[in-house]
């Protein structure tokens, strides 16, 4: 398995297309963090949506959910942007922990939110696989994420992250004229938009 998500696809369909079909060298993850202002923002945006979860939610387990899930979200979304990558390093082990989290505070909504992580993650790691091009890896393990997050709402936070992505793809092709077709689109920072705001709306 590589680190790349195939997180950027032509306008027109989901992505990854790239990240797909060859096989990246593991970079160290301190060259992928941001850096400067990009750090300063990433730490400010994850700092008002952790502050937001616990005025909204309280001190409950949908909170801690949020705790992990927000912060993680925003990171994977600065470094996709610029390195059009979703390390595992990162997704995989948040993955886990939310995972402990619902274990501990919501028991009895731990297979629910299994289940839809499982059915997120394979239906992108399908699609990844049998139609190349459509979305990468990156994507399919940073859905398992979503899944086991959210639950019940991951249905409303992929139809948010998708319509995100037809806007901006047919805001291109308005622009840009056809041969906006072959251009690419970081799909991960859609994902994480429609998870989080599927996380405080849902």
């Amino acid at each position: 398995m590589t680190e790349a998500s195939a997180s950027t696809v032509p306008p027109t369909t989901a992505t990854g297309a790239r990240g797909a079909k060859t096989a990246r060298p593991k970079r160290p993850l301190r060259e992928l963090l941001p850096r400067g202002a990009r750090a300063g923002v990433t730490l400010a945006v994850s700092a008002a949506l952790v502050a937001a979860d616990f005025v909204q939610f309280g001190v409950t387990g949908w909170a801690f959910i949020g705790l992990v899930l927000c912060p993680v979200l925003v990171l994977l979304t600065a470094i996709d942007l610029e390195h059009r990558l979703l390390p595992n390093r990162i997704v995989l082990p948040a993955a886990l922990a939310v995972i402990a989290v619902v274990a501990a505070a919501q028991p009895h909504h731990l297979v629910a939110h299994l289940a839809a992580g499982v059915a997120l993650g394979g239906f992108f790691f399908a699609s990844a696989a049998f139609f190349p091009g459509s979305i990468g890896m990156g994507d399919a393990k940073l859905g398992l994420l979503l899944g086991v997050a959210l639950g019940s709402k991951t249905i409303p936070a992929v139809e948010i992250a998708l319509l995100g992505v037809l806007v901006v793809a047919l805001g291109m092709i308005a622009t840009q004229g056809v041969a906006a077709r072959k251009k690419a689109i970081a799909f991960g920072p859609f994902l994480a938009l429609g998870a989080i705001l599927g996380f405080f709306l849902g």
